[in-house]
């Protein structure tokens, strides 16, 4: 459950979140600053091929559907290694499953598959990763609550897994255990996705945005609650002359950045995670403004809880905050209101997702001056600074991976995953 956006994210830089962004392959083997004329090889000799930059994949905390990809069900309080090749461009976790998009454009997948989540045909664990067949050219993955979405290069979107609430959005209810395309988009030039629980969102080149799934807290922004799901496509309304630049799918609620650096919310909003500055059962099914937040680049939408990265490089906070996941150095819950993460500079990218144990609870991972940190809930490990304990981590702490420069993070049900 991250977020997307239409242009490059910054290396380093979900949304949720989750981030899915729709970004270009990273430029390989870019050449350092040469001068006096030389080929760079020195000597005459040839200058050496670029080489694609490697990245592989660690993760840490639950793993009883062996959603860490190192081929145990180990819960695991310090980062492994997941078995992922060297090249991997981004990944996204989804509620107890990992992707991971490789920079040739195909898919590695592992952990549960109960719905068919993995997308290999079957529906059987995988505590390793392996490819999700016959997918290429994908430029963007999402990873909700038990399925997943990709965006390929040609402007066709994929879906598999769960479809309980429409969420596939081929028009049907059935779960897929393959890829298959998402209906009433053919003609529209989609840029990014994202995947809640059980909803999905598309953002267009034009910056209109189209949702489908379940709309039952009025996270599709239709401006009405439905207890039918949605099967395919819809527009979401109340942004008529908004841009939107980026966008992430929490568990029910979602939230979009606006070309003014200003952000929408909408959907469930029991835990005040919309930030219309209550916090209310009653659903909001239209964007509405996210009180006092300007300047802001990135949002992530957790599992009840939002996040948003300024431009500055600096975090605010909404909505559930039981186990300090909003990074204001308590655990005063709910927060309606944006609030500063304290103790957070230089973060380019970050990812929050709730516990389980409460609709309160939750934890958050960051990459903060080139550093992963993480605070919260850490029942499982999911903080990743060598133990689990019951008192949650108000601080955020810096988790020791094998990682040379970290560009992205995103977390699950109690487990984070990095590259």
């Amino acid at each position: 459950m991250r977020p997307v956006t239409t242009g490059l994210r910054a290396l380093g830089v979900v949304a949720v979140s989750t981030m899915i962004a729709l970004a270009a392959p990273h430029a390989a083997g870019a050449a350092g600053p040469q001068g006096g004329g030389s080929n760079g090889g020195g000597h005459g000799k040839p200058k050496p091929a670029p080489q694609v930059p490697v990245a592989g994949v660690e993760s840490w905390g639950f793993n009883d559907s062996g959603q860490l990809g190192d081929g145990t069900l180990v819960t695991r309080p310090s980062a492994v290694s997941a078995a992922v090749p060297d090249e991997v461009r981004d990944v996204e976790a989804g509620g107890r499953f990992s992707l991971a998009l490789l920079h040739n454009g195909t898919v590695k997948a592992w952990g549960s598959n109960s719905d068919g989540q993995l997308g290999d045909g079957t529906t059987i664990n995988r505590p390793i990763p392996g490819s999700v067949p016959n997918v290429r050219g994908v430029k963007a993955l999402a990873a909700g609550g038990a399925h997943s979405l990709a965006l390929l290069a040609n402007g066709t979107v994929l879906a598999w897994g769960d479809n309980a609430r429409g969420q596939l959005g081929d028009g049907t209810v059935d779960d897929r255990t393959a890829p298959v395309a998402v209906t009433g988009l053919a003609g529209l030039k989609v840029v990014g996705i994202a995947a809640g629980s059980q909803f999905s969102l598309a953002l267009l080149a034009d910056g209109t945005l189209r949702a489908w799934g379940d709309n039952r807290s009025g996270q599709l922004g239709t401006g009405a609650v439905s207890p039918a799901p949605q099967t395919t496509p819809v527009t979401v309304s109340g942004l008529a002359g908004a841009k939107v630049k980026q966008v992430d799918a929490g568990d029910s609620h979602a939230l979009a950045v606006l070309g003014n650096g200003t952000v929408r919310g909408w959907g469930e909003n029991s835990r005040g995670q919309v930030g219309n500055g209550t916090a209310s059962n009653t659903p909001v099914p239209t964007p509405t403004p996210v009180v006092g937040l300007t300047g802001v680049k990135i949002v992530n939408a957790g599992g009840f809880s939002s996040l948003a990265i300024g431009v500055n490089g600096r975090v605010k906070g909404w909505g559930a905050n039981g186990d300090g996941q909003l990074g204001d150095g308590t655990t005063v819950t709910p927060r309606p209101n944006p609030v500063d993460a304290i103790g957070l500079t230089g973060v380019v990218d970050i990812s929050t997702a709730g516990s389980g144990a409460s609709l309160d609870g939750g934890f958050t991972v960051a990459i903060s001056n080139g550093v992963i940190k993480a605070w919260g809930d850490n029942s499982s490990g999911q903080v990743g600074i060598g133990f689990t304990g019951f008192d949650p981590v108000l601080t955020p702490a810096t988790v020791v991976t094998g990682l040379d420069k970290p560009k992205d993070v995103s977390v699950g049900f109690q487990f984070a995953l990095a590259t």
